[in-house]
C-alpha cells in the first residue's frame, strides 16, 4: 500500500542525498517532528552513492572546518543513536609537496588546523614511505599527516541520518518528485508533486545537481552545475594494509584510499568538463557515464607513476558532481522568497561538510537566523548573470580543476571574464593593467611597466610582480596616484520618507545636510554588522548609498526589505552609471587644483563633503574621501565624458609622478591604516564595538537604529573577539589570511587579511584576537608577548588596537 503524503508540513525538504537528510534529521532531532523529506527516486541515488567518503576535519574556511569538524562527532556517535553503522574509518590523511610552493601551502595548512585544535603536523620524505610503502617517494619534500581524517560509507552515513530522522518523527518518502514549489506573496507556500501538493511553512531546496533547475521555475538563483568526476578502483592488492592513510598528491591531481583490499583513486582533473548541459535525464537514478579515458589519460600516468601498481583496475568510474562558480557552498534563505532555503554545490565535499552543513540550516531555519558567519555562503553573493547556464557550464568546471591546484592568494579565475567594464578599461589597459576580476567586474589589481607582460604569477612569498605593488604604494603614500573606483556599488535611495529610512537602517545620523556624506552602519536586530557602507545626501529627499563590489547586491536586498508599508522609499541601483575615479596622496589636492576652478582648501572642501564642477569639459561631483588613509578624492563622472576626464587627470599629474594603481596597493594601503572590510575582517556575527567602529554609531539619535539595544547590550557585556592592527618584526615573511595569533604561545585569534605595507617595511594585517578567560577590558588583548605562526614558525610580532599608519588620521584630513 502506497504511503499517502500529508497535505502540510512545517518543512518540506526536497532531496534525499547526503544533505536533505541531515536537514531533516536535526529538524527532527530538535523537537521539529512536522519534516517532509521528499526523493524524486531512491534516497542517494543522485550523487551520493558513488562519493569517495573522504572525511577530514579541516577545510579551506572557519565556517566549513566548523561543518567538518562536527561531521566527526556525529560519525563517532550516530550508530550508538540509530543502530546503523556509517562506515567510519578513522585512518588519518598525509598530503604530500612535490615543490616548494606546494609545500609552503600544506605548511600553511597545518597553521590552520592550530586555530581548530586539529592535530596536524610535518612528515618527512622518509616517515611518509614508510607509512605509505606503495608511493614512489622521487620528488616528494615531505607532506603533513593528519591524524582525525579518513572515510565513510556514504550510503550508510545517509541511511543512518534518514533513520535517525524518522526515529525524531520526520517523514521520508521515495519515488515522489516535487515538480512545482509553491510561492505566493513572496513567501514560499509548499510544494506540487505528482501525488498531490503539501503546503508549508518553510522549503528547502536540497536537490543536489538538479536544485539549479528548480531553483529557476521560481527565480532563485543555484548557481552550481554538474561535472564529469573520475575515480578508478584497482583488482583486490595481496597484503594491502588496511590502515593506510588517505594519500594526496595535489600536485599530481591524485588522491588514494584502501578499500576493502584494493585502492580507490580519484582526481581532480587538468580538464573537466560540464555535465547534462541539455538537462538531467528523467530517468537518472545510481547511474553513472561513459568513461572516456583522454579525459584522465594526463592525470592517470601521474598517479600511476606516483603509485606504480603491478595490478589490474576493476573499475572504471565517472559519475555527475555538482560545482559551484566560485567554489563555495549556497547555503541560506533566498533573496526574494521568505521561507524558501538552499544547499547545494558542495564541490565535492558532501559527505565531510554534509553533516554540518545540514545542521547549520536546520539552526538557520529554526533560530531565524545564521548560527554562525556563512557569509561566504549566502545565496545573495550571486549576481543575476552568475546563475545562468551559459555563465555556469564555463566556470564550474574551473572549480572542478582547481580543486587540487594550488590554492594560492589571490588566485584568478580564467573562465567567462572581460564581463563587466568601467569606462575607463581600455585606457587602463592601454597603460599597462593587469586585470582582476570581482563580481564579473574587470579591476586593475596592478600596473606593468613598459616591457612587461601584465600577467598574474602566484607565490606565497613574493610574486613577480611585488615591487610594482611597492612602487604603487610609494606613490600613494608620498606623491599622487589615481584608481578605479567605479566597480563600487552606488544606490539610490529617494523619497519623501528617504530620510527617516535611512535614519532607521543606519547607525549613524541621517539628518545632514545636503553635500555631506557619512560613514555608517547597518546592523540586525541582534546588534551585528550587516553592511557598512558610506551615504550622500544628494538632497532633501534623494541619497546615494555606497557598496563595496562584492556586496552590493546583499545591500540592495536588505535595504529593500527594510521598507515598511507605506513609507515612500524608492530603490535604484545607478553603479553603471557613473565612472568613478580615485585621486590621492598627499599632492592630489594640487592636481586636482590644476585642473578645475573649485576652492579644495581644507576649509573650503571638508572631509566628509561632496562638492559638483568641471574637470575639463565634463561636469563631474567629487567626494572628500579616503580609503587609502591619504588625503583623496572620488570623483564621479558619466560614461560619455569619463575618458576624456581619465586624459586630464593624467597629464595634470606628470609633473607631480602620478601613478596610476590597483587593487593589491590599495589593500595593502587600507591595511596599514586599519580600514575594514566587510566579508573579511567583519560580518553579521561581529558586533561594532569588537572592530572598533563604535564611532559611527549613535544610539542617543531621535531615531532608534534597527539592533540599537542590542548593540548597546552586547558593548555593555565587552565579549570580543576584537579587531587588531598585526605587523610582523621580521622584515622577510609575508601574510595572507588565516594566519594564528599567538599571545605568550597559545592560539589567540588569527589574521583576517594580511599585506605587504611599502611605509611598514614588513608584512602587516588585521586580525581578531580573544581576551583570555576573566580578562574584560578591551585593552587587555594588547598585553603579553605576540608571534604569528607562518608555515609553522613562530615570527615575532607587534599587536594594537589602533592602525600602525597615521593613527590619528593627520594626513587625511588635512
Amino acid at each position: 500500500m502506497v504511503k499517502q503524503i500529508p497535505s502540510h508540513a512545517q518543512v518540506v525538504i526536497i532531496g534525499g542525498g547526503i544533505h536533505g537528510c541531515s536537514v531533516a534529521y536535526h529538524l527532527a532531532k530538535e523537537g521539529w517532528k512536522d519534516v517532509v523529506l521528499l526523493e524524486r527516486k531512491q534516497l542517494t541515488s543522485g550523487t551520493t552513492w558513488h562519493a569517495a567518503g573522504l572525511v577530514g576535519q579541516l577545510q579551506g574556511s572557519h565556517s566549513t572546518t566548523a561543518f567538518a569538524k562536527y561531521g566527526i562527532e556525529l560519525l563517532e556517535s550516530i550508530e550508538a543513536e540509530t543502530g546503523q553503522n556509517p562506515g567510519y574509518r578513522r585512518s588519518g590523511s598525509i598530503s604530500i609537496a612535490v615543490n616548494e610552493e606546494r609545500h609552503a601551502e600544506l605548511k600553511r595548512k597545518a597553521d590552520f588546523a592550530a586555530l581548530f585544535g586539529i592535530e596536524a603536523h610535518a612528515m618527512s620524505t622518509e616517515e611518509i614511505a614508510e607509512r605509505w610503502p606503495l608511493m614512489n617517494p622521487e620528488g616528494v619534500l615531505g607532506g603533513i599527516y593528519m591524524p582525525s581524517d579518513g572515510s565513510a560509507n556514504p550510503i550508510d552515513l545517509t541511511q543512518a541520518l534518514a533513520k535517525g530522522a524518522r526515529m525524531h518523527g520526520a517523514q521520508i518518502f521515495e519515488n515522489i518528485k516535487v515538480e512545482e514549489v509553491l510561492v505566493e506573496g513572496g513567501q514560499a507556500r509548499g510544494v506540487r508533486t505528482e501525488r498531490g501538493t503539501i503546503t508549508a511553512d518553510f522549503v528547502v531546496n536540497c536537490g543536489g545537481m538538479w536544485a539549479r533547475e528548480l531553483g529557476q521555475q521560481n527565480g532563485v538563483g543555484v548557481p552550481l552545475h554538474a561535472c564529469e568526476h573520475y575515480y578508478l578502483v584497482t583488482e583486490a592488492i595481496p597484503d594491502l594494509p588496511n590502515d593506510l592513510p588517505v594519500l594526496r598528491s595535489y600536485c599530481d591531481g591524485t588522491y588514494w584510499k584502501e578499500d576493502a583490499g584494493k585502492l580507490l583513486f580519484g582526481f581532480a582533473h587538468f580538464q573537466a568538463k560540464p555535465w547534462g548541459t541539455k538537462g538531467i535525464p528523467e530517468t537518472f537514478e545510481f547511474d553513472s557515464l561513459p568513461f572516456v579515458e583522454d579525459d584522465v589519460m594526463s592525470v592517470l600516468e601521474l598517479a600511476m607513476e606516483r603509485v606504480p601498481l603491478d595490478v589490474g583496475i576493476r573499475t572504471f568510474f565517472n559519475g555527475p558532481e555538482s560545482y559551484s562558480y566560485d567554489g563555495r557552498f549556497t547555503l541560506g534563505e533566498a533573496p526574494d522568497i521568505k521561507g524558501y532555503f538552499v544547499l547545494a554545490g558542495v564541490n565535492s565535499t558532501g559527505i565531510q561538510s554534509g553533516p554540518g552543513a545540514g545542521k547549520a540550516l536546520a539552526d538557520w531555519i529554526m533560530k531565524g537566523h545564521p548560527p554562525m558567519d556563512l557569509s561566504e555562503m549566502d545565496p545573495k553573493r550571486c549576481e543575476e548573470f552568475q546563475a545562468r547556464d551559459l555563465y555556469l557550464q564555463e566556470r564550474c568546471p574551473e572549480t572542478l580543476v582547481l580543486t587540487y591546484a594550488m590554492h594560492w592568494p589571490g588566485r584568478q579565475r580564467e573562465t567567462v571574464r572581460n564581463l563587466r567594464r568601467s569606462p575607463f578599461h581600455h585606457a587602463l589597459k592601454a597603460n599597462g593593467a593587469c586585470f582582476a576580476e570581482v563580481q564579473g567586474w574587470e579591476r586593475p589589481g596592478w600596473f606593468a611597466p613598459e616591457g612587461v607582460e601584465p600577467k598574474y604569477d602566484y607565490s606565497f612569498y613574493r610574486p613577480s610582480w611585488f615591487d610594482y605593488v611597492q612602487q604603487e604604494q610609494k606613490a600613494a603614500r608620498e606623491a599622487v596616484a589615481m584608481i578605479d573606483y567605479t566597480m563600487l556599488g552606488k544606490l539610490m535611495v529617494e523619497g519623501a520618507d528617504a530620510e527617516a529610512f535611512l535614519d532607521r537602517i543606519c547607525t549613524n545620523k541621517m539628518t545632514m545636510k545636503p553635500g555631506r556624506v557619512a560613514y555608517s552602519l547597518m546592523l540586525n536586530d541582534r546588534g551585528g554588522i550587516e553592511s557598512d557602507v558610506t551615504v550622500a545626501r544628494h538632497s532633501d529627499d534623494s541619497f546615494m548609498v555606497m557598496s563595496s563590489i562584492s556586496h552590493t547586491r546583499r545591500d540592495y536586498l536588505h535595504l529593500r526589505d527594510n521598507i515598511q508599508p507605506g513609507e515612500d522609499v524608492r530603490l535604484r541601483d545607478v553603479t553603471s552609471s557613473f565612472g568613478v575615479l580615485g585621486l590621492l596622496g598627499p599632492k592630489s589636492r594640487e592636481v586636482l587644483a590644476s585642473v578645475s576652478d573649485v576652492d579644495l582648501s581644507n576649509e573650503a572642501f571638508r572631509f566628509n563633503s561632496f562638492q559638483s564642477f568641471h574637470i575639463g569639459h565634463a561636469k563631474v561631483t567629487a567626494q572628500r574621501l579616503s580609503y587609502s588613509g591619504e588625503l583623496g578624492w572620488e570623483i564621479f563622472v558619466t560614461p560619455d565624458f569619463a575618458e576624456h576626464v581619465f586624459e586630464v587627470l593624467m597629464q595634470a599629474g606628470k609633473p607631480h609622478g602620478l601613478r596610476l594603481i590597483g587593487g593589491e596597493a590599495l589593500n595593502a594601503l587600507r591595511v596599514e591604516k586599519g580600514f575594514v572590510h566587510w566579508g573579511h575582517d567583519m560580518a553579521y556575527t561581529e558586533a561594532p564595538h569588537q572592530i572598533g567602529l563604535e564611532f559611527a554609531c549613535k544610539p542617543e539619535k531621535d531615531v532608534a537604529f534597527v539592533g540599537r539595544d542590542a548593540y548597546l547590550a552586547r558593548k555593555a557585556e565587552g565579549k570580543g573577539p576584537f579587531l587588531c592592527s598585526v605587523r610582523l618584526n621580521n622584515p622577510t615573511p609575508v601574510l595572507h589570511h588565516n594566519e594564528p595569533v599567538l599571545r605568550d604561545g597559545k592560539v589567540a585569534g588569527y589574521v583576517t587579511v594580511g599585506a605587504y605595507g611599502y611605509t611598514i617595511g614588513s608584512a602587516v594585517g588585521l586580525c581578531l584576537l580573544s581576551l583570555p578567560d576573566g580578562e574584560v577590558e578591551k585593552q587587555s588583548v594588547e598585553k603579553g608577548s605576540f608571534s604569528v605562526l607562518v608555515e609553522g614558525v613562530e615570527v615575532p610580532a607587534e599587536i594594537s588596537l589602533t592602525p600602525f599608519y597615521d593613527p590619528k588620521s593627520q594626513r587625511m584630513l588635512s
